[in-house]
């Protein structure tokens, strides 16, 4: 969080010399050429999707636990994904403008090691203005702020995930020092210097505010049992929004790597040409090696990789593709290259355009037909099932499960 009380920052002698480099030495020379700024510009949203990123190993462990998301795991899950969004959109937005950059602070020397700084300053105003000047001051409201933020992300997370409540508090603890980490040194360098300070406070807040969430969600899971719904065995074909929060899945998986691929671009120019503007690629040809790479990499490499030829989104959601006419067995590899096409090509062409309706005409045919399958499932041969269906049917030796 921003810091407009003007106090003198210290930091302590045991910071190494190399942070200092690190954090202080020259940027990297994007700002410059529009093309590799606009590169830099899309790896902070890429940083943004990065914390609700990290939940997805835990939406995972959630359907696993129930057999499928629906009710309360589904609302804890959800509950999840959005506080953890909420977390990195103040983390990085608003962008600065040149204005707001903290060059003149110093780098590193401008950070906020003083813990219980914003305690002694609501304690000075309280002394020289009274209790109500206090309460409503900025450096008040800005604790209290900080504590509400992780409040709801402590609570969901320790629903969705049932770990410890040591460990969910550690876990936020670690994710407040990532935000601060990245707000004090200028995104890792992306901009020549902070916009925003790095506030041990802030951090002591945060933690604060996961605390406090664990202890609702302990009273709320000790009181309500409609919290620790029984397992469910899974064995129907999956549900429409299971499958749609598995295609969301690829394409926030799949920006990722875009952003990636971009980023990779930027720092071997910079690297092997000395970021010299007149060595620089065309803006098209770079934009179109980081769209294929990322679709190749989520609609070939993935499922090569996995023996069940799930995508990254299906593994999440617990289920697979199977041949159509034998749900004991996986797809061959030509039906993973069909998937790829339908699926992905559309999206290298236009991801604002193309891609999209693609993904729309294909959840339009699954909804309409009776089998569920969607336009890749029937270019393909194959169907999606559950994970614990397809290993029923195996283990029965039959090739179909009853709907």
């Amino acid at each position: 969080m921003p810091d407009h009380s003007g106090r003198s920052r210290r930091h302590p002698p045991w910071i190494p010399a190399v942070a200092s480099a690190l954090f202080t030495g020259n940027p990297p020379r994007l700002t410059g050429v529009n093309l590799y700024y606009s590169s830099a510009m899309l790896t902070v949203f890429a940083t943004a999707a990065l914390i609700p990123l990290a939940t997805i190993p835990l939406l995972a462990s959630t359907v696993r636990r129930y057999g499928r998301l629906r009710g309360w795991p589904l609302f804890a899950a959800a509950g999840l994904i959005a506080s953890a969004v909420a977390l990195a959109a103040f983390t990085v937005f608003p962008l600065p403008t040149e204005a707001d950059l903290l060059c003149s602070t110093g780098g590193i020397e401008s950070w906020q090691w003083d813990i219980g700084h914003s305690v002694s300053d609501v304690q000075q105003i309280r002394a020289a203005e009274g209790t109500r000047a206090a309460l409503t001051s900025f450096t008040f409201l800005q604790v209290m702020a900080n504590v509400a933020l992780f409040m709801p992300f402590g609570f969901f997370l320790h629903q969705a995930a049932r770990w410890p409540g040591i460990a969910v508090v550690a876990s936020s603890f670690m994710v407040s020092g990532l935000i601060e980490l990245s707000q004090g040194t200028g995104f890792f360098g992306i901009y020549p210097c902070p916009y925003r300070r790095f506030d041990v406070d802030d951090i002591a807040a945060n933690t604060t505010g996961a605390l406090i969430g664990v202890i609702i969600s302990a009273v709320v899971g000790a009181v309500f049992s409609f919290t620790r719904p029984p397992r469910d065995p899974d064995l129907n074909p999956p549900g429409y929004m299971r499958r749609i929060i598995g295609v969301g899945i690829d394409l926030v998986v799949g920006f990722v790597v875009l952003s990636g691929a971009e980023l990779a671009a930027v720092v071997a120019w910079d690297v092997l040409f000395g970021g010299d503007p007149s060595r620089t690629p065309a803006s098209d040809g770079l934009t179109w090696a980081a769209r294929i790479t990322a679709g190749v990499v989520m609609g070939l490499i993935i499922p090569a990789m996995r023996r069940d030829k799930a995508s990254a989104g299906q593994a999440v959601m617990y289920i697979a593709p199977v041949r159509a006419d034998a749900v004991t067995t996986r797809p061959p590899g030509w039906a993973v290259w069909v998937r790829a096409l339908v699926r992905w090509v559309p999206m290298i062409v236009s991801p604002t355009v193309a891609g999209p309706l693609m993904v729309m005409a294909d959840a339009a045919c699954a909804m309409v037909r009776g089998d569920r399958r969607s336009l890749s499932d029937l270019a393909s041969g194959t169907e999606v099932r559950s994970i614990p269906a397809i290993r029923a049917s195996h283990t029965q030796g039959t090739g179909t499960l009853a709907p």
